[in-house]
């Protein structure tokens, strides 16, 4: 298995910000209006849209209950802004002196 070493020049989409734009202001929802109907406090909305929340797997099903969306489209969104954080916050130097394993034949 081989590790996509292409950098990413910007940083993905979060989640929240398809949030805002494509359920809130498409719909005309304010965040309380979303958090009431998702179930969820409005903090947790805010806190999502604002960047200051990771998406989780609970929430993601409440959005595709929602919008038709896949819990896939949803969780790839968020998983896409992890890795290219994951990969911005090591710097490279630390995983790049990582040796990789070996097949050996038998």
């Amino acid at each position: 298995m081989s590790v996509d070493r292409r950098p990413l020049e910007r940083r993905p989409t979060p989640p929240g910000r398809f949030i805002q734009n494509d359920i809130l202001e498409e719909h005309g929802l304010t965040q309380d209006q979303l958090a009431q109907r998702l179930r969820v406090s409005r903090l947790t909305i805010n806190e999502l849209v604002n960047g200051k929340r990771a998406l989780t797997a609970a929430m993601a099903l409440r959005l595709s209950q929602l919008t038709g969306q896949s819990i896939e489209y949803w969780l790839n969104l968020q998983q896409a802004v992890d890795i290219w954080d994951a990969r911005s916050a090591s710097g490279g130097e630390a995983v790049k002196e990582i040796e990789p394993l070996t097949t050996s034949s038998s």
